[in-house]
């Protein structure tokens, strides 16, 4: 079987910028404006997700599916955008949830994709990790970006895989930012003449 590489990226513009799957899934909840990584993409594609949803072409609180072109906007060339009523409260929900988003996108031929987990009720005890795994390995793809909280993203990743015995599985830890210490105030300003 052949490995897939799961690498995770914190959530947020760069984030989808630098991306270089083939395409982008998104659930869209009942939140508006859009939330996430609806809010994330619909931002970068310019309120086309928003104008589906006010001209009534698509009705994400009804559980619809939409497949949009990014037209360009993003690197991604497709978007696809997963209705979501409500978030999940318990285990089941989840995992019906992320099967949808999974075999979708394995039916639509994605060998690399990004995304993030569907949302889920603050408090929840909702193990999403091994789930997520759980649903993903009989379709898995060749990369899987996933975006969200990239530190909490992987332990709980790292630990699923390690529990479900996964070894096909790849996460790649996340990448630290480096921050440099404040600059004394008795030094010069960069770029200042000495003399």
């Amino acid at each position: 079987m052949a490995i897939t590489r799961i690498e995770l990226a914190d959530l947020g513009l760069p984030a989808i910028d630098a991306l270089d799957v083939d395409a982008l899934a998104v659930f869209v909840g009942p939140e508006r404006p859009l939330q996430g990584l609806a809010g994330f993409a619909d931002w970068r594609l310019c309120g086309l997700i928003s104008r589906a949803i006010r001209d009534g072409s698509y009705g994400p609180d009804a559980g619809e599916a939409l497949l949009l072109p990014s037209g360009g906007r993003i690197a991604v060339p497709r978007v696809f955008c997963f209705g979501l009523p409500e978030p999940a409260r318990d285990a089941a929900t989840f995992e019906a949830q992320a099967q949808r988003l999974c075999l979708a996108m394995s039916k639509a031929g994605s060998a690399s994709w990004a995304g993030a987990f569907p949302g889920i009720v603050p408090g929840a005890e909702v193990p999403a990790g091994r789930i997520f795994i759980e649903v993903l390995l009989p379709v898995a793809p060749r990369k899987l970006v996933l975006l969200g909280d990239a530190r909490a993203l992987h332990k709980d990743l790292a630990a699923a895989r390690e529990a479900l015995g996964a070894r096909d599985l790849e996460i790649a830890p996340p990448l630290s930012r480096v921050e440099m210490p404040a600059r004394p105030t008795g030094l010069p300003h960069p770029g200042a003449v000495v003399r």
